[in-house]
């Protein structure tokens, strides 16, 4: 029996948890396999959204894992092109080198999809649809963003530290009453150029320092925080969470 991979993928974690986009792309592979006498080998999820195959790891995993195990797949299954990649570029040259390996790439959506001449012309119009949405989004989105911005609002998920809270005027942060007190011992530790960062990142960890998710915080979101004005309330000067004034935090 031919073995098929799976990929899918959705633009968020939230949608992944809030929605049935993953379930239902699972099944319409899983139905796929059966219809097709195919054996189920892999499935890869992205739960996050990317304009970039390079951005999406479960993507480049199922590339490398195809790369090893090439000779047992006959081809890698997706619910619609857009799932697949959202540039003409990405779309390409992964389905090139899929064919290389001897993988075909399926479409359970548009079955036009295939080697034919017709098939190609296909997948490069669906292709440049996905992609024109994708970029159409992007200017969409970037413009509401600015807008909030010049409004007062935050719009990004807050650093560490800090939780999103919604208030009369929209969308703020406020001091994460569990946090904060670790990053700011953080960043007085490191105030007094006696330490190093990563030491720094250790000693808060073991005081109890973790992400909203229960992990420990990783090593360059540490890095990236020192370098954040945010903290030392130099933007957004009504959140400070910090006492103190730092000339380089680069350790």
């Amino acid at each position: 029996m031919s073995g098929a991979i799976g990929y899918v993928r959705t633009s968020t974690v939230e949608q992944a948890n809030t929605n049935n986009s993953i379930p239902v792309q699972t099944s319409k592979f899983q139905t796929f396999c059966v219809n097709n006498s195919l054996q189920q080998l892999e499935m890869f999820v992205d739960k996050q959204s990317a304009r970039t195959a390079d951005e999406r790891p479960q993507f480049q995993e199922m590339l490398a894992y195809c790369r090893k195990n090439h000779k047992k797949i006959s081809c890698v299954v997706v619910s619609d092109l857009s799932r697949f990649a959202r540039n003409v570029a990405d779309q390409g040259a992964s389905i090139v080198e899929l064919k290389r390996l001897g993988i075909k790439t399926i479409s359970v959506d548009e079955p036009m999809v295939d080697d034919t001449s017709a098939g190609k012309l296909a997948a490069n119009m669906l292709g440049a649809f996905n992609q024109y949405f994708s970029d159409s989004l992007s200017e969409k989105t970037k413009f509401r963003m600015q807008a909030a911005v010049k409004a007062g609002r935050f719009v990004w998920k807050a650093p560490i530290g800090y939780i999103n809270h919604k208030g009369g005027a929209g969308s703020t942060i406020k001091v994460d009453p569990e946090r904060a007190p670790l990053i700011r011992k953080g960043f007085e530790l490191m105030s007094t150029g006696n330490h190093h960062a990563d030491d720094v990142l250790r000693t808060i960890t073991a005081l109890g320092l973790r992400t909203t998710r229960g992990a420990v915080l990783p090593r360059q979101t540490w890095h990236a925080a020192l370098r954040n004005p945010l903290y030392a309330g130099k933007d957004w000067k009504q959140y400070p969470i910090l006492n103190v004034k730092f000339e380089d935090l680069g350790r």
